[in-house]
């Protein structure tokens, strides 16, 4: 089983269901191949389609509140579904987990390419170079101050030293 549906509101949250079949239905009726008794769900609400095996696309099938994927509306064309896309069918939440899919996501990658942006001319090579020069260095926030440090000397020892004569006065006054 590497793909799979889990209900994540209200009263059947937790819920999952294999997919191994070339098509599923959703909605309120009984005769749903996924039966979600909620009000928001129509009776015959989407569809999953099995694109290929273990690959899953859905599709509105006219319902009243709709069905998204990510916040996106879902029409009668098929949306193609992705690990951890959020299907939103009325008002409940499913969650979309392929197994297989998310064995091949071992990291993302971020690529950002700056020749478009207009921000500022960087060669690559001057970019690899800058990384260099920043390995060895403090933050600024970070560096120590002489000052500081002597300021923070002075206030530890006012403090401990009007400690001492509380103690001392506490004293006294318990022995009076």
């Amino acid at each position: 089983m590497s793909v799979k549906i889990t209900i994540l509101s209200e009263q059947m949250r937790g819920a999952s269901f294999a997919l191994n079949n070339e098509r599923y239905t959703i909605g309120r009726s009984d005769s749903a191949d996924v039966c979600i008794p909620d009000p928001t769900i129509s009776g015959h609400h989407c569809t999953l389609i099995q694109l290929e095996p273990d690959v899953y696309a859905v599709r509105d099938e006219g319902s009243t509140n709709g069905t998204r994927v990510n916040g996106e509306k879902v029409t009668t064309e098929a949306v193609h579904l992705k690990h951890g896309d959020l299907l939103q069918v009325g008002g409940v939440e499913i969650l979309y987990d392929n197994a297989q899919e998310h064995r091949y996501e071992s990291r993302s990658l971020t690529v950002i390419n700056l020749e478009d942006t207009g921000t500022i001319e960087v060669s690559a090579e001057t970019m690899k170079n800058l990384a260099g020069k920043a390995k060895g260095k403090k933050s600024t926030a970070l560096r120590e101050n002489p000052k500081h440090h002597t300021i923070m000397i002075l206030i530890l020892s006012l403090l401990g030293v009007l400690t001492v004569i509380g103690l001392v006065l506490m004293v006294l006054r318990c022995s009076k």
